[in-house]
């Protein structure tokens, strides 16, 4: 995602490890590789520290530690409690920081029920089934002041749950956020019918879809270009399980459409990020199973160019998730990072542009 991972200078990122049992995390100085260590390691189930994200110019680095929601800040190692508690009863979830870093918004959304009921695991019913018509489901983003300060609720959506989000880099007031609905919620919402990325004005709470142009309308991801102009995002074109065609493209912030192309080759999983240094949209997947490449959106045509190879063995670690190439980039366009899962375990690789 964009402006979460790098701070500005490109001199250091954030880094996840799993470890026996504990989640720890990690500031990595990029030149040298050298791993600083930022607070003490907390009980986990397999997950990295998750989610987490950096204020890229401040150094303040957030972080979910059951429902409280923790800050350190990653060059003076000084720490913070920004929210004390979301109640038992909800999740904390992905997060943003505003361009001028003055405050953190976080998804939060609704445990299982069967599972706050205290319900043995073979009787616990997948969420899906659970909010399968979306009844008694709600979603919450909470903003508290980085410095210091009480959260709020800034915004309430009922009957979806909220994925990722993410301030636009330039507009501390507009807000894109993933609206999975029922049934099918991450795995297509609605059918495919209704756009997945939307675009909030946290001051309003005025709501647009960003709706692509293919038939099937629900994205897998999407990140902010550096500029704010344009979401960038993919999804199958179709409704299937298993292979098929990705579209990728961009559209300008107000939900007007730039951008899309879908390619009948492009059938390998992957991801998106967004290049500072140039008007591409990196790619992990879609158009190929192991290369990192750009694909330029300033024509008519699309024009696409390798960065490396990335080769990570997709699906091969107990959490899928840390095995998938997840790119991100610097605000200087001279680093683009990214995971590799190899021989059971997964590392974290930097390319220099």
């Amino acid at each position: 995602h964009t402006r979460t991972t790098f701070t500005d200078d490109g001199e250091f990122m954030l880094v996840g490890t799993y470890r026996d049992g504990y989640s720890y995390l990690c500031k990595a100085h990029v030149p040298t590789g050298d791993l600083t260590t930022l607070c003490d390691p907390i009980k986990s189930d397999g997950l990295a520290i998750n989610p987490s994200t950096l204020a890229p110019k401040s150094g303040w680095t957030f972080f979910w530690d059951g429902g409280t929601l923790r800050s350190i800040n990653i060059h003076t190692l000084e720490e913070r409690v920004v929210i004390k508690d979301i109640g038992h009863e909800w999740a904390g979830s992905l997060m943003s920081v505003d361009p001028e870093e003055k405050f953190v918004v976080s998804a939060i959304g609704m445990k299982n029920p069967d599972e706050l009921a205290g319900l043995p695991k073979d009787q616990v019913r997948n969420y899906k089934v659970v909010f399968a018509e979306g009844k008694g489901l709600t979603s919450k983003l909470v903003q508290a002041p980085i410095e210091g300060g009480e959260p709020e609720v800034v915004f309430v959506d009922e009957g979806v749950k909220l994925c990722h989000v993410e301030h636009n880099p330039v507009d501390g007031d507009l807000f894109y956020l993933d609206r999975d609905r029922p049934p099918m919620f991450h795995a297509g919402g609605d059918g495919s019918k209704t756009s997945r990325c939307w675009t909030l004005k946290l001051s309003t709470g005025e709501l647009t879809a960003l709706t692509p142009a293919a038939e099937a309308k629900f994205q897998i991801h999407a990140a902010w270009s550096w500029d704010g102009e344009f979401l960038l995002y993919h999804g199958p074109a179709k409704l299937v399980w298993g292979p098929c065609p990705w579209y990728i493209g961009a559209i300008r912030k107000d939900g007007t459409p730039y951008r899309e192309w879908t390619f009948p080759e492009g059938t390998h999983y992957g991801h998106v990020a967004s290049a500072p240094d140039r008007p591409a949209i990196i790619i992990d997947g879609n158009l190929s199973p192991n290369l990192l490449q750009w694909l330029y959106y300033d024509g008519e045509k699309p024009r696409i160019e390798p960065i490396c190879e990335h080769n990570t063995e997709l699906n091969t670690v107990p959490n899928n998730q840390l095995s998938h190439a997840h790119p991100s980039t610097d605000r200087q366009g001279r680093w683009v990072g990214f995971n590799v899962a190899k021989d059971k375990r997964t590392f974290v690789h930097v390319v220099e542009v």
